[in-house]
């Protein structure tokens, strides 16, 4: 009794207490001289039912031995749950002398149990809620159990016999393959780590309905070897159907905005090459007039303008066939400083001499990784955008001034180019690289475009500043620098 493990108390007939020992004293936290001659009731917590006494009284007056639980206090008011063996002491006569008890503290066992049931409890709603259903496979016996959820979804009753033939029975015979391939992938330890994972539709034994399933699993082994698969099975049907009806309605969606594309394209083309051929066919008939007329002298300017129209017409085909190709660019390490000088010098060869330039660059830049003639036609286009929204703005060609900067930032190379313009309004600067938008009087809003699709394609970014707080319109990009 003293070496025992389990609280054992000793009392009387009339449950005075003579007898405990030391567990019991460990486990209610009271010595044995504040509890011997008196009786278990100090030790009760009020949160046992009295039936649990009563039946205990009646079947120690028959002199049987009771078993049950107690919810009692211990010293430090803390509550313990006790499962307790009591039994009547007799003498060599059969006379009962003495009621023994045996507890045993059980209170983690329960704490645990109850949280094990609160946990198995949750993973059930969890599973319910997403509709898992639970498959365990034994390799070796070849035994397949199911859950209920899991024949819900597979349409098996319940006291239907299935095993892995007739699972396969009910797979899609062309995703049968996937089923085997993955098995002998989840049995290979060094494939995995035997995860299995698969995908496939079944044919509903009970409706003939089609269903598509997503299998997840671990595979056990032991010695290397497989012996069980359990995991989950999940109806995936509503997902992808969903998938599917996203996927062609983006289809169509894409197939609407290309109409759109076509007819906006056609729209520009019809729009810049009308002007031109309209002009040409009046040129054209003035030539004619004048050349029955008999006024050469008059002949030279009517061609020349006719010219110069299909000349016109010709640039904006030209334009809209380099922003519609989709070409490889090579890119190669490029002096940014150069290329730019290189681009003012192009300006000014295509007759834009009326305006100031402000080039400041930085010394030693590192090269850039660009393709130079991608790059020049970037830095043409801005620069003459600005020479062009200065001259539309009635701005005196003294003060048309266009400046370009060169800087690191953020550890790319930077660059700058800022007009003396009347700027760009915050909405503007919303659609202001969007193709065919354009504020200009000439042109069909390709050429921010290209620019933008230029810089991206040479890993780099091109933006306008309406926040700069300077006059005039400030376009940025950068380029990463070459390794």
């Amino acid at each position: 009794m003293e070496q025992s493990p389990d609280s054992i108390m000793i009392t009387n007939l009339q449950g005075i207490i003579e007898f405990v020992n030391p567990a019991f004293t460990q486990i209610s936290g009271y010595t044995a001289e504040e509890v011997i001659n008196r009786t278990p009731r100090m030790l009760q917590s009020g949160l046992t039912p009295e039936e649990t006494y009563r039946s205990l009284w009646q079947s120690l007056a028959r002199g049987e031995i009771w078993r049950g639980e107690f919810v009692n206090r211990r010293k430090d008011g803390l509550y313990s749950i006790e499962s307790a063996t009591i039994s009547p002491l007799r003498q060599a006569d059969g006379k009962v002398t003495h009621y023994v008890s045996v507890q045993k503290d059980i209170t983690e066992l329960k704490r645990t149990l109850s949280e094990l049931i609160a946990s198995r409890n949750r993973l059930q709603l969890a599973q319910e809620a997403a509709g898992f259903g639970i498959f365990d496979r034994d390799i070796a016996s070849g035994r397949l159990e199911w859950d209920a959820r899991a024949r819900a979804i597979c349409g098996v009753d319940l006291d239907t016999p299935i095993n892995f033939t007739t699972f396969l029975d009910l797979v899609h015979p062309d995703d049968r393959s996937k089923i085997h391939a993955a098995i002998e992938r989840a049995m290979k330890p060094d494939q995995g780590n035997g995860v299995y994972r698969v995908e496939y539709r079944i044919i509903n034994p009970k409706t003939g309905e089609e269903r598509t399933l997503m299998a997840n699993g671990q595979t056990f082994f032991e010695g290397g070897r497989p012996t069980r698969i359990v995991g989950t099975i999940q109806d995936i049907s509503q997902q992808r159907a969903m998938e599917a009806e996203l996927k062609n309605r983006r289809r169509a969606m894409d197939r609407l905005v290309d109409q759109q594309v076509a007819a906006q394209t056609a729209s520009a083309i019809a729009h810049e090459i009308n002007q031109p051929l309209a002009s040409i066919s009046a040129y054209s008939e003035a030539a004619i007039n004048m050349l029955r007329a008999g006024h050469l002298d008059k002949l030279e300017h009517a061609l020349l303008g006719a010219a110069a129209q299909s000349q016109k017409a010709g640039q904006a085909l030209h334009e809209l066939l380099e922003f519609l190709q989709d070409g490889e660019i090579i890119l190669e390490p490029t002096d940014l400083n150069e290329v730019i000088h290189e681009a003012l010098a192009e300006v000014e060869d295509s007759g834009y001499t009326d305006f100031h330039t402000a080039v400041e660059l930085m010394p030693d830049l590192k090269p850039v990784m660009a393709n130079r003639l991608q790059l020049q036609k970037v830095l043409i286009n801005l620069v003459m955008n600005g020479v062009d929204a200065m001259r539309e703005a009635g701005i005196s060609p003294a003060h048309i001034t266009i400046r370009v900067r060169t800087m690191i930032d953020d550890g790319m190379a930077m660059t700058t180019i800022q007009d003396s313009g009347p700027g760009v309004s915050a909405e503007t600067a919303k659609r202001i690289f969007n193709p065919f938008f354009t504020t200009k009087t000439n042109g069909i809003g390709l050429g921010l475009a290209i620019s933008r699709a230029l810089i991206e394609a040479q890993g780099g970014r091109l933006w306008v500043d309406i926040e700069a707080g300077e006059r005039g319109a400030v376009f940025h990009f950068t380029l990463p620098f070459a390794s």
